[in-house]
């Protein structure tokens, strides 16, 4: 056994998100284009420049950057807790969903308030029906786990809506220890973060290993933090190559036990 643990990134590691969220874009968009007639994709488009844009204009960006918490989350979230960040969300996020088809639907020459309403309420019931494990994720973890290894989850987020994805996701049992950056207080890449999760599972970072799929927070981090790290390159997933070097890159889950065990 080369490493005592390794540590998991949890979106687009051991779920699909984003593409996920993109998805069910899509499907709203869809939905959007039977009853007024406008083009699909480009409902779908100018909702997700909506989106981004009022998350930029409205929402406490700064400490959303710094835990992880991204526009796509604020379509289906409901950010329980009392920081102020999760206050300013829970009262804010319904109407932003309304707004953001509201727009789409206008840039397509469609004013109905009331579509734009339903459209909110069909992501957000739509994207939470939606959990994927990546191919292999529940493999993986049963055979490190057999082997002995310590299992660990380190995710970027808000609190209650990071532990509805592990919960429903079917994978919660496998983890020795799980942290989420909205209940630490800040996310990855700050070491603190790695150094608080491998604490509970008790291992030191020259024998642990990062897997994610973020060079960014997953790797940078890692490597701050002295563990050894695995970036997980998913074909079709972008990312900003050359931002740092990992230890290994791995095209797929099923080839991690390789480098661990």
């Amino acid at each position: 056994m080369k490493y005592r643990a390794v540590v998991f990134d949890l979106d687009d590691t051991l779920i699909w998100d984003e593409r996920v969220s993109r998805q069910v874009l899509m499907e709203t968009a869809a939905r959007a284009s039977e009853v007024s007639g406008a083009d699909a994709g480009r409902l779908a488009a100018a909702a997700r420049q909506s989106m981004e844009e009022l998350w930029h204009d409205h929402a406490p960006v700064d400490r959303c950057e710094s835990l992880g918490i991204v526009a796509f989350e604020g379509m289906w979230g409901h950010f329980h807790g009392e920081e102020d960040y999760q206050r300013h969300l829970q009262e804010w996020v319904p109407s932003f969903r309304t707004e953001v088809w509201t727009r789409a639907l206008a840039s397509q020459g469609v004013n109905d308030g009331a579509l734009a309403r339903e459209l909110g309420e069909f992501f957000c019931k739509r994207r939470r029906e939606l959990q994927e494990q990546i191919p292999g994720a529940e493999i993986i973890l049963h055979k490190l786990r057999q082997a002995g290894v310590r299992v660990g989850l380190l995710t970027n987020g808000a609190p209650d809506l990071q532990r509805e994805k592990i919960e429903t996701s079917g994978l919660g049992m496998f983890f020795d220890a799980a942290v989420v950056s909205g209940e630490f207080g800040t996310g990855k890449p700050l070491p603190e973060i790695f150094h608080h999760l491998l604490g509970l599972l008790g291992t030191s970072p020259h024998e642990s290993l990062m897997v994610g799929n973020s060079l960014s927070r997953d790797i940078v981090g890692g490597k701050r933090a002295g563990m050894h790290t695995c970036w997980l390159a998913l074909e079709g997933e972008d990312e900003p190559v050359g931002l740092v070097e990992p230890d290994f890159t791995i095209r797929s889950l099923g080839e991690l036990p390789g480098l661990v065990l």
